[in-house]
């Protein structure tokens, strides 16, 4: 079984949900916190009381690399539901990983509250601090087989740490880690020229798959938010019929073409059907066309009369403006308009 890849990358399940050893965890917060181990780093075995108070930056003898990106919470993971991450492991540590493939425990500070879980009071995280990172450790019944390889893995990584500190020891710091720079170092050619070479074709091979995966990416970003706005508008429709079809008094005619009218105007906000807007679009549509009918059922003013005798209505710009205002003022009177300017608009349209 094999658990390095060719760039020295590891993939692990740093945790699940579930009771541990100091709290419950829950998918929820599981999911929600995985930035908290955004730029982490990752050792060998948890460190001592003794040695948390006297050596809590950790020494670079048990350095195994850096956390690989931001971990990401699987549903579906190979190894189950969790949280999944990647590291990579530093040359020296390889073999060591490589042979024990060894169990994985989390390292990160937090906040935790008491709920009730199976009617027992139980100690659930509630979030992870910034910071925080993972542990190779030991199985239950493994740790025989375990001590003299990392016996042997330390020893290298001593006469590593040594070599770094006579390369680097005098150069200035440059603003990054101490743990950052030993792990450059660790990669930098040391031969004949070919690790070089070998390593630049081995970042143009990794380019090119990222360029590939952030493109698969952008591509299923963009199909979901398709699918999210059709099923939107889907929604939309169903509202907008709903509304629609109560309005009895309008001819079916006249229903079928506000509902397509109303579907193309179906405002959206952040790829999300805007319901209260769609509320509103709904009402004055519909407004308009009752106004519309009632228009249409109604003796316009002009000339009512011929010869001596007849009332005759002189149609003049004034008088139209006036009558406008008039039935403006009093749709707003009985309730049917909701604002000045929607008053004017019915009146307009009645005497179009």
């Amino acid at each position: 079984m094999k658990f390095i890849n060719e760039e020295g990358i590891a993939r692990v399940l740093v945790i699940n949900p579930g009771q541990g050893s100091s709290a419950h965890y829950e998918e929820e917060q599981l999911e929600r916190d995985v930035h908290s181990f955004d730029g982490g780093q990752v050792y060998v075995d948890h460190p001592g009381l003794k040695e948390r108070k006297d050596r809590p930056e950790r020494s670079l003898r048990d350095l195994v690399g850096p956390i690989v990106g931001t971990p990401t919470y699987d549903k579906s993971g190979p190894e189950g539901p969790g949280m999944y991450s990647e590291f990579r492991v530093a040359k020296h540590y390889r073999d060591f990983v490589e042979e024990l493939g060894p169990a994985v425990s989390l390292r990160a500070g937090g906040k935790a509250v008491m709920k009730t879980i199976n009617g027992k009071q139980t100690k659930v995280a509630e979030r992870f601090n910034p910071g925080a990172g993972y542990d190779l450790v030991t199985k239950a019944g493994r740790g025989g087989k375990m001590v003299p390889l990392y016996e042997a893995a330390t020893a290298v990584a001593d006469g590593k740490i040594n070599e770094f500190m006579e390369a680097a020891g005098f150069v200035e710091s440059d603003g990054r880690t101490e743990e950052a720079r030993f792990m450059e170092w660790l990669d930098e050619p040391k031969g004949d020229g070919m690790e070089d070479t070998k390593l630049q074709e081995k970042l143009t091979e990794s380019e090119g798959k990222i360029t590939t995966l952030t493109q698969e990416r952008d591509d299923a970003t963009a199909e979901n938010k398709r699918m999210s706005e059709a099923i939107a508008l889907r929604d939309a429709r169903d509202k907008i019929v709903e509304a629609v079809s109560k309005k009895e008094d309008l001819p079916d005619v006249t229903r079928e073409r506000l509902v397509e009218t109303l579907c193309k105007a179906a405002p959206m906000k952040e790829g999300k059907l805007d319901e209260e807007a769609l509320t509103t679009l709904i009402e004055d549509g519909i407004k308009v066309e009752e106004t519309y009918i009632e228009a249409l059922n109604v003796t316009k003013p002009g000339i009512t009369g011929m010869g001596e005798g007849g009332n005759t209505e002189e149609l003049d710009e004034a008088g139209h403006d006036k009558r406008i205002a008039n039935r403006a003022a009093s749709y707003m009177k009985e309730g049917k308009a909701d604002s000045e300017e929607q008053a004017k608009r019915m009146a307009e349209l009645f005497y179009s």
